[in-house]
């Protein structure tokens, strides 16, 4: 399932629970019809907490737990031109909440939040540990969709910091626009990128990771990095790897272990804690040469 197909299969049965108790906070981020000309709330705002998400997503709750879920609040709003629906969804840290926004960030990028896009009536942000959702199936609602955001994002007073581990990445210039995601887990990971059904990467508590598409002779190479809490972990994770087959005809050299990939030439290394994992290589040259210049920041650069 794609991306976006992932995020936007909702079911359309609601459980008849208000935003109040636990999600109370959530009901007060909520737009007023005096904060935004011309709207009007339809029904009462909805509550999803710990396991319910899955009353109201139909195969898209999954991906929300891996990135720390913990409760949603959903309102529609009537316009005069059709329906805007907000979904704001606390999550358990900042970084998950950032991480859930870049599982799909291609389209414009509006000043929403810590970061924003929008793309054919869809504004997605994150602010601290929330990330939201305003959609509508009208495109023409657009202006109504950002000033929900806005007011949305007002109300929001925390703010949080991105992954420590994107100070690994190349330069935007070197990455093809729009690529990074922020993962936990395999879910994420396969939705971006299938690697494989079982957990090869040893992802899981603790343990978090990047991929992206990078520009080398120009070539994109998929790019994953993965980091793990210690170097001991990390050295296990690394073997595991490295004998699971996804790189295959695997060599170790000094650049790293180097071989096949199910799209050409793939090469993956270990800098202490950091597993980096470069694929779809034309020629096993450029895998090198992309391995050799990752991570672009060290443990200790200024």
């Amino acid at each position: 399932m794609g991306k976006k197909k992932l995020l936007c299969a909702f079911a359309s049965l609601f459980l008849i629970i208000g935003c109040g108790g636990g999600g109370g906070g959530l009901k007060g981020l909520l737009p007023s019809t005096a904060e935004v000309q011309g709207i009007k709330k339809e029904g009462r705002a909805q509550l999803y907490e710990g396991k319910k998400l899955f009353d109201y997503m139909d195969g898209g709750a999954e991906l929300f737990y891996e990135y720390g879920f913990e409760r949603a609040c959903v309102q529609r709003y009537k316009v005069a031109e059709g329906e805007v629906t907000v979904e704001i969804y606390q999550m358990d840290l900042p970084t998950d909440a950032y991480g859930i926004y870049t599982f799909d960030t291609q389209g414009e990028h509006p000043q929403v939040g810590q970061e924003a896009t929008y793309e054919k009536g869809l504004l997605t942000f994150w602010k601290g540990r929330y990330f939201v959702r305003v959609f509508a199936q009208n495109e023409g609602l657009k202006e109504s969709i950002l000033a929900l955001g806005r007011v949305i994002s007002q109300k929001i007073t925390e703010k949080g910091n991105r992954p420590e581990i994107l100070e690994f990445l190349p330069p935007v210039q070197m990455r093809i626009r729009d690529t990074l995601l922020y993962l936990r887990g395999m879910i994420a990971l396969n939705n971006a990128y299938f690697l494989s059904h079982q957990n090869v990467l040893s992802l899981g508590e603790g343990v978090e990771g990047i991929t992206f598409k990078y520009l080398q002779e120009n070539q994109p190479l998929r790019v994953v990095m993965v980091r793990y809490p210690g170097s001991p972990r990390a050295e296990k994770a690394f073997q595991s790897f490295c004998a699971s087959g996804v790189i295959k005809e695997g060599i170790l050299k000094d650049e790293g272990f180097l071989g096949k990939s199910r799209r050409g030439y793939g090469g993956v290394k270990l800098v202490e804690d950091l597993l980096i994992l470069v694929l779809d290589g034309k020629n096993l040259r450029t895998v090198k040469r992309a391995l050799r210049t990752l991570p672009y920041k060290h443990k200790g650069d200024k």
